[in-house]
């Protein structure tokens, strides 16, 4: 059973003390981090959703750094007068040998600050200014000018919990007091470059995160290089990679695919190429799937290798660009062969999911589409790195449920979109890069392993023991799949596991300097044309490309019952009138088909099409 540690917000936590159990299921363990000591059983769950839970939803595709929405413990349950909302919450887990797991609260960023490396202190600084606009648009960017919001796992910034924006003003200038602030306890090698920044920052001239991003981008880059190897930089990094897939015990054939092919393993230096691992699952039964998957393969495969980021001209959207570009190439490949074979029908349409990482320098790229996942495995946590492109989470993205709620609907796990389907117009992959600064395990899978939890059953005794150096990634790669096999075998399996290995090398032999950099960025700047590889840029798809038609547009209805019906037997008035002018018409003008004037409507709507949630059936 998996431990489910949760966070809770609201004044009511207060009033209660270590080692209480609250509403007869949550154990208090820590100042304000609760255990859910049932976590089998649905939590509680309202559909009158408050403003202050709405930014976690409508933030959904951010889960490395915003915590998801558990559920609730209600006034009732408490006794008392307040609510105690629960997000999901990951503490440090202490491993140590032979020694049970122990569980660390996530340091606040300003307690660790001073004792952690240049590189870190630069990518936590790109981490907020990557989540400005999208907090921005939430009203709620408040959360990252409040340090005692701002924990930290290792390289990761993770929110302590949202903090509404009220009716003050919050001005991108005072990103750069906080800036300021932390540059005087920063590393030598960069301090002087950050007070210039903040400087720039409270004065106006960097004005948008875009643009601080560019700088932290940069800087970032320089950093990385060293005397002894200017590719390898401050930290060199190699890439050891294992890829196996399986048909399982229930599947007379395997839809799924992966690159390198299957049994592969792989160490590859930086110096020469640019490690990346694809996994796909195919969609389509007897119609293809397993086609669509080995085109995804090769066209991503040809096209992967084909990039070679030159470090001088080195802009790292261009290079997000790439991979959404590929992403969609792959997609039109796979649609065109469905057209030319007559399958116009979704239903018989083949199609495939798709992960993949790519791996340049001190940054590993990811791109995805479907319900295939990525996890992350540092030395303290694993964390789901995508989101699915499913019912559930569009349910979430659009604000109208708790993702605990929306997977109890009937056809929550129906995909919203896969490679073929349609063409790559109606296609939007999620594109995203972070930077690595410490030893990481990648594990990219389909379904037939990622289901019913499992990686977040096994990743501590299987996948963690890669970076204790007490195993190997085909050992692990290997005993992942017989987990998928005994634990799930409903389906095919699919792992590629890619381990990052980073070592020290030299550091640069000067500090960062601010013009120099400002300089670097007109010369070569980290821009180019629009591109939805970021999350909060990324459409919600509109039609379901799989097995199920998507939800219908709830929270209008479910808000406007009223008006709808008025309007609805306004509807039936108008169209009575007009059936009564009709048959009058044809009585007076026999000579007259039906055929010849009448149109039969669409009424079977694929927006109200096999949907059994709460939702539909309360409408109905």
């Amino acid at each position: 059973m998996i431990k489910r540690y949760l966070w809770a917000i609201g004044e009511e936590i207060e009033s209660h003390k270590i080692g209480e159990l609250l509403g007869r299921r949550y154990l208090l363990v820590e100042k304000r981090i609760l255990l859910d000591t049932k976590p089998a059983q649905q939590p509680t769950i309202t559909e009158d959703i408050p403003p202050n839970i709405t930014p976690y939803l409508k933030l959904f595709l951010y889960p490395l750094n915003i915590p998801r929405v558990y559920g609730l413990l209600t006034a009732e349950q408490l006794n008392s007068e307040q609510a105690i909302w629960l997000l999901e919450y990951n503490p440090v887990m202490k491993l140590e040998g032979d020694q049970p797991p122990t569980l660390a609260p996530l340091p606040k960023i300003e307690e660790v600050w001073q004792e952690t490396t240049a590189l870190r202190q630069l990518n936590w600084l790109w981490q907020i200014a990557y989540l400005w606009a999208p907090f921005q648009k939430q009203k709620v960017v408040s959360s990252l000018l409040n340090p005692n919001h701002l924990q930290v796992d290792r390289s990761l910034v993770r929110l302590q919990e949202l903090e509404p924006d009220g009716s003050e003003h919050v001005s991108f200038k005072d990103l750069g007091k906080l800036f300021r602030k932390w540059a005087s306890s920063s590393q030598e090698i960069i301090k002087q470059f950050l007070t210039e920044l903040s400087g720039n920052i409270e004065s106006g001239a960097i004005d948008a995160p875009e643009q601080l991003m560019a700088f932290l981008d940069r800087s970032l880059q320089k950093l990385g290089r060293s005397r002894r190897d200017p590719l390898r930089g401050a930290q060199q990094r190699t890439y050891h990679i294992f890829t196996q897939t399986d048909s399982g015990p229930t599947r007379d054939k395997n839809e799924d695919a992966c690159y390198p092919p299957s049994g592969t393993e792989t160490n590859p230096s930086l110096s020469t190429e640019n490690p990346m691992a694809v996994v796909c699952d195919g969609i389509g039964g007897h119609y293809g799937g397993e086609i669509a998957s080995s085109l995804a393969i090769d066209c991503m495969g040809d096209g992967l290798g084909k990039i070679s980021p030159n470090s001088e001209t080195w802009n790292p959207i261009a290079i997000q660009e790439k991979l959404a570009e590929l992403t969609r190439i792959a997609n039109d490949q796979i649609s065109d062969r469905n057209d030319n074979e007559d399958r116009h029908d979704q239903r018989r349409r083949m199609g495939t999911t798709l992960v993949m990482t790519f791996a340049h320098g001190h940054e590993l790229y990811f791109a995805h589409v479907g319900d295939s996942r990525i996890y992350w495995i540092t030395p303290s946590n694993c964390h789901q790195v995508t989101v699915d492109d499913d019912l559930a989470a569009r349910e979430v993205r659009l604000g109208y449920a708790l993702y605990k709620d929306a997977t109890s609907y009937s056809a929550s796990g129906s995909l919203v979109q896969a490679l073929g389907m349609g063409p790559s117009t109606h296609l939007y992959p999620t594109v995203q890069r972070w930077i690595i600064d410490e030893d990481s395990v990648f594990l990219l899978c389909s379904d037939g392993l990622s289901d019913l939890d499992r990686v977040e059953q096994y990743w501590q005794q299987e996948i963690f023991p890669i970076l204790q150096d007490t195993t190997d990634v085909v050992k692990a790669g290997k005993r992942l799949i017989e987990i998928a096999n005994e634990k799930n075998g409903h389906d095919n399996v699919t792992i590629a596991l890619v381990y990052c290995k980073v070592e020290p090398t030299e550091a640069p032999e000067t500090v960062l300097s601010f013009s120099e950099i400002e300089s670097s960025l007109k010369e070569v700047p980290i821009t180019s044309k629009p591109v939805n590889t970021d999350p909060e840029k990324t459409k919600i798809p509109n039609e379901v490309k799989t097995t199920q038609p998507p939800l219908p547009p709830t929270d209008f209805l479910t808000k406007n019952k009223a008006l709808v019906i008025l309007f609805c037997a306004l509807l039936v008035i108008i169209l009575g009138g007009g059936l009564f002018f009709l048959l009058k018409k044809k009585d007076n003008h026999s000579s007259s088909t039906d055929s010849d004037n009448l149109i039969s409507p669409d009424v079977a709507s694929p927006y109200y099409a096999n949907i059994n949630c709460r939702r539909c059936q309360d409408m109905k």
